[in-house]
């Protein structure tokens, strides 16, 4: 007797064993779940264009989301000029070398970006589109308007330092500051900014400067090629970097 009930102990001993053994396969097998494509990306603008402000939660969304740029794009630009490049040039508005030197500004960036891949087209905002106190919400609607996926607008501060020397040539050191912010327009979002500075000083020419302003104009002109050179080429490297 004592040897059958062992041997029917040793047998439910072999049956929990082989149960726990299969709810353990059970548990540790599974198949793997599909990818997912990334659902965090922002596709609409949060702001609202009533009150000007952000809800929490969209504040949370937009912080916590990424902005996919399209593959190819529309870009339209804007030269946000200053009122320090005007000081030569009265009526400026209708100076034809004063007009030359703002297209001047535009082409540089035009050169640079259209050999982008990623770039369709570029689109030149006219300022009548922006009317005389622009801000953000109106700047992007007036891409919108141009049918823009991006929005590139740029400005130019700068200043200069004339030296009169006797028995030297006089020499002129102009600073420019150029910054610009590149828009999304679908969702608002500025994915892109940035500041350059640069210098430029000249001597004074008397085969090509008429007078001291004529170095200074030089002076002042070539900082300001420099940082658009380089701000032109920041922006086309964050549109190549972009994935």
């Amino acid at each position: 007797m004592k040897t059958l009930t062992q041997f029917f102990l040793f047998a439910l001993f072999l049956c929990l064993m082989g149960s726990c053994g299969t709810a353990k396969l059970a548990t540790n097998s599974y198949s793997p779940a599909p990818i997912q494509e990334n659902q965090d990306y922002l596709t609409k603008s949060l702001f609202n264009s009533k009150d000007k402000t952000i809800s929490e939660e969209g504040i949370a969304q937009i912080l916590d989301s990424e902005i996919k740029l399209p593959d190819t794009i529309r870009l339209a630009i804007l030269n946000y000029a200053s009122n320090s490049i005007n000081r030569y040039y009265s009526a400026y508005w209708s100076n034809e070398e004063f007009l030359k030197l703002q297209q001047s500004f535009i082409e540089i960036f035009k050169k640079k970006l259209s050999v982008n891949s990623k770039v369709k087209q570029i689109i030149l905002m006219p300022k009548l589109m922006i009317g005389t106190n622009p801000n953000i919400l109106t700047l992007r609607e007036s891409a919108v308007r141009l049918q823009a996926d991006l929005f590139l607008v740029f400005s130019v501060n700068s200043d200069i330092y004339y030296k009169y020397k006797a028995f030297k040539k006089d020499e002129a050191k102009a600073y420019a500051t150029a910054e610009a912010l590149l828009m999304d327009v679908r969702t608002g979002i500025i994915p892109f900014s940035d500041i350059v500075t640069r210098e430029n000083q000249v001597t004074k020419d008397n085969m090509i400067d008429l007078s001291s302003q004529d170095t200074q104009k030089r002076a002042e002109n070539g900082a300001i090629q420099l940082t658009l050179e380089e701000l032109s080429t920041r922006v086309n490297d964050f549109l190549k970097e972009d994935k």
